[in-house]
């Protein structure tokens, strides 16, 4: 007898344990969903992402056939392009305008700052160097935004403030670093950026993304992982991603990492989307057999025979009714 639990019922639990208290007030969680039926993740996908937008919540997802789960790097961005980064850096500049008395008009062709200026008869200028004071202060001086990340939103919040052609070319350039879309350093040393993000810094700047995202305004970020492609053993051959042994051990290596620093990642919650497979832990299965140091952090020390543990780091999530079982 395997115990589910229905994932509308488990979602309503996300809902209000997690991102309505615990997870709104600055804690983070991992909770990995071991999908019972086929066709479970689309249902999970949309209750997920409807309970998170209602609070308030930025939700992105990544699924392993498009993008190698086992590189950082590649995860940061994959979540990089579903950010609308310009948005983000106009909530910034918008709430900054308000801490300093300004009204914030509505959207219009010319650039933020001159319509501000215009709007309370002063110089651009003073104006500019008063935002660019607050900007050095809150995100510049950000304790929470690892150097380049915190360089790119200061670039990126004087380009939405100044807008125009320049400030639209600075932000495409920085997006597109952000994005991977160019990994070229050339294009991002203008705004004093000398790193590509790659497997050494991805971590950083994941920590940075979800600490702007509140900064800007947001109560938090949710991020659905779809896994499933893992445990696929023999290649199809077809046009998406596999992953040899070695990669899987490599995902699994990096979920392990981001279990033990969840803690680092404040306001958000990643939800782990594995298929049954997962949970076979004979060696060479692929699944939670084949590394220990992920079983021993999600697989059940104590699991009752009738009744589900929705808070558990690890549930199987069914289609139907909960507390059935298959």
């Amino acid at each position: 007898m395997t115990n589910v639990i229905a994932y509308p019922a488990w979602v309503q639990v996300l809902k209000s344990d997690y991102l309505d208290s615990y997870i709104k007030e600055g804690g983070s969680a991992i909770k990995f969903a071991v999908l019972m039926e086929e066709g479970t993740l689309t249902g999970l996908s949309t209750h997920l992402k409807q309970a998170a937008s209602e609070l308030g919540y930025l939700t992105v997802a990544v699924d392993a056939r498009q993008t190698r789960v086992n590189l950082l790097q590649e995860v940061f961005f994959k979540i990089a392009e579903q950010i609308d980064w310009r948005f983000l850096a106009r909530q910034v500049v918008e709430k900054l305008l308000l801490e300093s008395g300004y009204g914030i008009p509505a959207q219009s062709d010319d650039s933020l700052l001159a319509v501000i200026a215009q709007e309370n008869g002063l110089d651009p200028s003073l104006i500019r160097s008063e935002i660019g004071r607050k900007l050095n202060d809150q995100v510049f001086r950000h304790r929470g935004l690892v150097k380049d990340f915190r360089v790119a939103m200061m670039k990126l919040c004087l380009a939405e403030l100044s807008g125009g052609e320049d400030g639209s070319y600075t932000a495409g350039a920085l997006t597109d670093w952000l994005t991977g879309r160019n990994r070229r350093l050339g294009a991002v040393k203008p705004y004093e950026i000398y790193n590509s993000i790659s497997r050494t810094n991805a971590r950083y700047m994941f920590e940075s993304l979800v600490c702007w995202v509140r900064f800007a305004g947001h109560t938090g970020l949710l991020v659905l992982l779809d896994i499933t492609r893992l445990t696929l053993s023999r290649n199809p051959h077809d046009e998406d991603n596999y992953y040899t042994r070695a990669s899987v051990m490599d995902a699994y290596e990096l979920l392990r990492k981001f279990i033990d620093a969840i803690d680092r990642l404040p306001g958000s919650l990643i939800v782990v989307a594995a298929n049954t497979e997962f949970l076979n832990e004979e060696p060479g299965a692929r699944g939670l057999g084949d590394y220990q140091a992920l079983r021993f952090r999600v697989a059940d020390e104590i699991r009752d025979r009738n009744l589900v543990n929705p808070m558990a780091t690890l549930v199987r999530v069914s289609d139907g009714e909960p507390g059935g079982g298959t």
